[in-house]
């Protein structure tokens, strides 16, 4: 077994193995005689044993998403096998490579011990997670198939994590592509242009007005290309600065929702998770308005989130769930009749399934599109700076001809 894989004291040893090699690697124990026990137990013959300072594999480091997403899965192959979940909170943990990692779960588990529910006690001390998750665990606690509800948490945290990674590979030939381009755009800005600059002249009678434009550009990036990449620099830092705050991930999470393409898609995600959480609740026999609490808590925030709290108030007033959701939020018709149909016939936790999937559908039709889209924006956009500025340096030098002949 390896050091990152068993807690307690480093060391390293020499040893002979059975057929008569000599080994070297690193074992971790809590005292020598403990490692040369376990050793021994491998059939090892130890000639040297010795202790050893082992550096954690991303010892101070957040876990990964791939990561959550097998402690997820792990906990609820446990929890299955009828493992308490102290138990299975401690093996998981003492299986983590990160360092962090493993002081939140422990974090998690001592506060267990003092009574805290495992819901509460995950958001506090092993942050990071998407929101849902937690909603999630909490419709488990409430319903008593937590082990289920674990398992559904990891198969949604994995269906994101492939969507994410589609979405990254399908945007690296663009990106490729938009950063060549600049870097062309910008050779061209600060070595070309002011060539043609000083050939032609910026205040030449008769020069095209575009062509004075791109002569004009030329000179503005060249006096001031030190204080551009201050402020192209800046301007990264301030973005990563933002991201890494939850006040600014909101506020960027608000304008991208405003945005013409992604916005679809991020409204399309919103409802399935909803959707998909409330089924959850629904069908676990979790009360209609107790399970409407825990589904809106996994929506992030923002319009829909509102409206969904609004429409809690109408159910608490007596009113029918499709008849709140059609006045507090923009459910499709499609959507609201099977809200309808749902709750006539009493399979309202398959309508809600229905209602997720359909919007995950949509939500990969609309992730599709985009980036079918970005390639040949990039490429025309690009093109066409390349061309415009082309075609004004081409449109001065007529100029000059002109004047001359």
């Amino acid at each position: 077994m390896s050091a990152a894989e068993t807690p307690g004291e480093a060391f390293r040893y020499q040893a002979v193995d059975r057929e008569g090699r000599k080994v070297s690697d690193v074992v971790r124990a809590e005292d020598p005689g403990a490692a040369l026990r376990q050793l021994a137990a491998d059939g090892l013959i130890v000639t040297e044993l010795k202790a050893a300072a082992v550096a954690q594999d991303g010892a101070d480091r957040d876990l990964r998403l791939a990561e959550r997403v097998l402690v997820m899965r792990q906990l609820a192959i446990m929890r299955r096998a009828g493992v308490p979940l102290l138990e299975a909170l401690e093996t998981v943990a003492a299986g983590l490579r990160s360092a962090r990692g493993r002081a939140q779960f422990a974090a998690v588990g001592q506060a267990l011990r003092q009574g805290e529910p495992f819901a509460d006690s995950l958001a506090a001390h092993a942050p990071g997670f998407p929101g849902y998750v937690y909603a999630m665990v909490r419709v488990g606690e409430a319903s008593g198939r937590g082990a289920e509800v674990l398992a559904d948490a990891a198969d949604q945290m994995a269906y994101e994590d492939r969507l994410r990674r589609d979405v990254v590979n399908a945007l690296t030939y663009p990106a490729f592509l938009a950063f060549a381009g600049a870097a062309a755009v910008t050779f061209i800005f600060v070595e070309i242009v002011p060539r043609f600059a000083v050939m032609i002249g910026p205040d030449r009678p008769g020069t095209p007005w575009i062509s004075k434009a791109v002569l004009a550009v030329g000179a503005f990036v060249n006096a001031h290309l030190a204080l551009l990449g201050v402020g192209l620099a800046l301007l990264a830092v301030a973005a990563v600065l933002t991201a890494a705050r939850p006040e600014g991930r909101a506020m960027l999470y608000r304008a991208a929702r405003g945005a013409p393409l992604i916005g679809g898609v991020l409204k399309a995600r919103e409802i399935s998770l909803w959707a998909r959480l409330l089924g959850l609740a629904l069908g676990n026999g979790v009360a209609l308005l107790p399970a409407a609490a825990l589904a809106r808590a996994g929506a992030p925030a923002g319009p829909f989130a509102q409206g969904l709290e609004k429409a809690e108030d109408d159910l608490r007033a007596g009113q029918s769930l499709d008849a709140a959701l059609r006045r507090h939020t923009r459910l499709t018709a499609m959507d609201l009749s099977l809200v309808r149909a749902g709750q006539r016939s009493g399979s309202l936790p398959a309508m809600f399934g229905y209602m997720a999937d359909a919007h995950d559908e949509r939500l990969r039709d609309d992730v599709k599109r985009i980036t079918a889209l970005i390639e040949p924006l990039a490429v025309a956009a690009i093109a066409g700076v390349v061309g415009m500025v082309a075609l004004a340096l081409v449109m001065a030098l007529a100029s000059v001809y002109e004047t001359v002949y």
